[in-house]
């Protein structure tokens, strides 16, 4: 072909060579008989692009029409389809992050990359501003920095790479699981790249490297190297609250720091009650954030939308929200998943039709003054402590307190990490004496009775206790669930049963008309029926138990078991 002049090809040609041969029409109308493909073998001392193996060129020849390309060695007239290399194997990672670096998808469907062959491995998401670090020093070191809008491209280019080719790797925040269980392994996010490994009776530095691959948010913060030796008592100074509920805290403190972001986690959430001055928010920040999961960021303000408290869950291991109100039935639905896990789902920006996920799984700490737990559902979820005033010769400043915390911080450290070990070492073969929802939880506590050495079932019943309790002021503060328990407690004989209607003319009669006529009470029969059974768990905590039978009337039935104290 050398020396030869290219032949135009007409777009017709074009479209048959990429195409398959179609059949044209002719003038007499009539169709030519269509012709099997036949792919052709590749000539292997041909150039190729990885893909086609011709390249077209637009005709620059004064004998090419507008709609006629060249082919370069007159090929595609002479056959009716292309020929194609079927590729096998991922191209190149975009930005030639090999072999130094490489790129994968993290179990949460971000894109990540990572040093290769690094004893402690770190995963960096693609977008954020180690990512970007690691991606303009690359550049850099090469003599190519990014020109503006260089790297946004370059980002994009990953993602879709990783969307496309990228292997899946787990990647964890501040901890992760240890297979075979029970066990973890914590980075405590240092600039030594410290790891500690918790696994049943034993606690150990990893100092050999591993194959857990851990990141790290801008604002996490380092947790104090734990001593030698420790000491958890020591962290009875610095918490106000009653000996019972202390040692509850201290099985949740331990509970959660042991448990990673897996889809079987079910995190309890802290509720915190107190007046003024009752140290709330230094016992979050101070205490609790600073032995789980310091931050910079600290105790936050409640989210207002949904996509915030996804996000700030996504970023932390735990999040501690600071001097909650009270919040409407939406924000507890969530909470409620946050607790158990789950997903928000949204339209994903700047597109109609794709949808853009956001985890909703994470450990929760909520402080107030008030009582804010108004959903019987969120209720059981909870674990809700009094904090004790602090009295006046027992006061003393933020600074004074920080000074002592952090000479007894490494020993409180070490006594959690003991205890997490201890409890690991149990665990497997505990009997659970006091089933609850968060049945999870009340392992926790059996395995901590035996490693305290208390009888079975001390601490599952306070835990029942403080729950019932908890459930019973969500319920006081439902003007239906109150109404209901008041009137299981007047029938003599325990049971009561009749319709919708009677019932409802008997639960308003005491009540003001004020009360009657708010949005809190059922409007009519029907209504009252469905808002009971909404209501039916919990009341039966409380020993009511509520049962709806069908037949020529709705019954309702109402039966005081006496599960309640007085």
């Amino acid at each position: 072909m050398t020396g030869t002049k290219p032949r135009p090809i007409s777009t017709s040609a074009l479209r048959a060579s990429l195409f398959g041969n179609v059949p044209q029409s002719t003038s007499d109308n009539t169709s030519a008989p269509h012709q099997p493909d036949q792919i052709q073998e590749p000539d292997a001392s041909a150039p190729h692009s990885g893909k086609e193996t011709r390249v077209l060129q637009e005709s620059g020849s004064e004998n090419a029409t507008e709609s006629e390309y060249v082919d370069p060695e007159g090929a595609i007239a002479e056959r009716a389809t292309p020929v194609f290399e079927l590729v096998t194997e991922a191209p190149p990672t975009p930005g030639n992050l090999g072999p130094t670096y490489e790129a994968f998808q993290g179990q949460d469907g971000q894109a990540y990359i990572g040093k290769v062959n690094a004893s402690f491995r770190f995963a960096h998401r693609v977008g954020s501003r180690s990512a970007n670090a690691i991606l303009t020093g690359l550049a850099a070191s090469r003599r190519s920095p990014f020109k503006r809008g260089e790297l946004a491209e370059l980002n994009d280019a990953i993602k879709a790479w990783v969307e496309q080719y990228g292997e899946q790797r787990n990647v964890w925040y501040r901890v992760a699981p240890i297979h075979p269980g029970p066990g973890i392994e914590l980075d405590l996010i240092n600039a030594q790249e410290t790891r500690i490994r918790i696994t049943a009776g034993k606690v150990t530095p990893v100092t050999q490297g591993s194959d857990i691959i851990f990141y790290r948010t801008p604002n996490a913060r380092a947790i104090v190297l734990p001593a030698a030796v420790g000491n958890l008592d020591r962290l009875k100074r610095y918490v106000n609250l009653h000996p019972k509920d202390y040692l509850l805290f201290v099985a949740w403190l331990s509970y959660t720091l042991a448990h990673p972001k897996v889809s079987t986690s079910k995190y309890l959430i802290l509720v915190l009650q107190g007046g003024q001055g009752s140290g709330k928010t230094s016992l979050c920040n101070n205490v609790i954030l600073r032995l789980i999961d310091p931050s910079a960021i600290g105790v936050q303000r409640m989210p207002v939308k949904e996509t915030d408290l996804a996000i700030a869950v996504q970023n932390a291991h735990v999040v501690a929200f600071d001097n909650v109100r009270g919040f409407k039935s939406a924000v507890s639905d969530l909470f409620c998943i946050v607790s158990t896990g789950g997903q928000v789902v949204s339209r994903k920006l700047y597109t109609d039709a794709e949808q853009s996920v956001l985890q909703l799984h994470g450990a929760l700490v909520l402080n107030g003054i008030h009582s804010f737990v108004t959903q019987s559902d969120l209720a059981q979820r909870c674990l809700t402590l009094q904090l004790l005033p602090i009295p006046d010769d027992n006061r003393q400043s933020d600074a004074d307190m920080l000074r002592n915390l952090e000479v007894d911080l490494p020993a409180i450290q070490r006594g959690l990490f003991d205890l997490i070990a201890a409890i690991f070492e149990h665990l497997p073969t505990v009997k659970v004496e006091k089933t609850e929802r968060m049945i999870d939880f009340v392992s926790w506590l059996a395995a901590m009775e035996v490693a305290h050495g208390v009888p079975p079932g001390v601490y599952q019943l306070e835990y029942s206790e403080v729950l019932q309790q908890g459930q019973l002021d969500s319920l006081l503060d439902n003007l239906l669930a109150s109404s209901v328990l008041s009137f299981a407690d007047e029938q003599e004989d325990g049971v009561w049963s009749g319709t919708p209607t009677k019932l409802l003319e008997l639960l308003s009669e005491p009540l003001p008309l004020s009360a009657i006529r708010s949005k809190e009470w059922p409007s009519n029969p029907i209504a009252l029926a469905k808002r009971l059974i909404g209501l039916e768990a919990s009341l039966l905590t409380q020993g009511v138990r509520i049962e709806h039978t069908r037949g020529k009337h709705r019954i309702i039935t109402i039966t005081k078991q006496g599960g309640r104290d007085e």
